[in-house]
């Protein structure tokens, strides 16, 4: 195995710069949004100028996880013993993998309590956090979900190239080199 470092851009510009913000000093500080200050203030920054952002967040669904806060049990899909991801659109536990859908209990099925709580963020969550900014701010989400219909993924795509949305939001199919003059 040989180790290459990628130094720049295809088209020789400079490679993005990254910021990493520990989420727990946010928390500390009173920021209980999923986003960072930072990200926040630089997000808004670059829809005043006129520019458009794209931001990659792997995780679809709008909570990663559903825990019972009494017995710290995850709800878990009973075919593939991964956690069940929180749809906020039709309100359902789905399993990524399989495909297994299920109702929000009003219980923990191990231990019968009514301490459920929601973990973790997905697009849905990041979406309505970026909407929340302010008016100025117009995002589109391109994830699995929002791409399930015929040509959905063009019509995103275009949508953002247009300019009609300023931020787009998305798991890894926003990270695959898009051409957006």
């Amino acid at each position: 195995y040989e180790h290459l470092r990628l130094t720049k851009r295809a088209n020789d510009g400079e490679l993005a710069k990254v910021t990493i913000v520990d989420m727990r000093a946010e928390l500390k500080a009173g920021n209980k949004s999923v986003l960072s200050a930072k990200l926040q203030e630089t997000l808004l920054e670059t829809v005043r100028r006129g520019e458009q952002a794209i931001i990659l967040l792997n995780r679809r669904g709008f909570s990663r996880f559903v825990l019972c806060r009494d017995c710290g049990e995850a709800i878990m899909c009973p075919h593939c013993a991964v956690a069940l991801v929180y749809h906020n659109a039709g309100k359902a536990l789905r399993c990524h993998y399989c495909g297994f859908s299920a109702s929000i209990p009003d219980e923990c099925p191990s231990c019968r309590s009514r301490k459920i709580k929601y973990f973790g963020t997905g697009t849905q969550k990041a979406e309505e956090a970026i909407q929340a900014l302010g008016e100025e701010i117009s995002v589109l989400r391109m994830d699995q979900d929002s791409t399930a219909r015929k040509f959905a993924y063009e019509e995103i795509l275009r949508d953002f190239a247009s300019g009609k949305y300023n931020v787009l939001l998305g798991t890894q199919m926003v990270a695959k080199g898009h051409d957006i003059a």
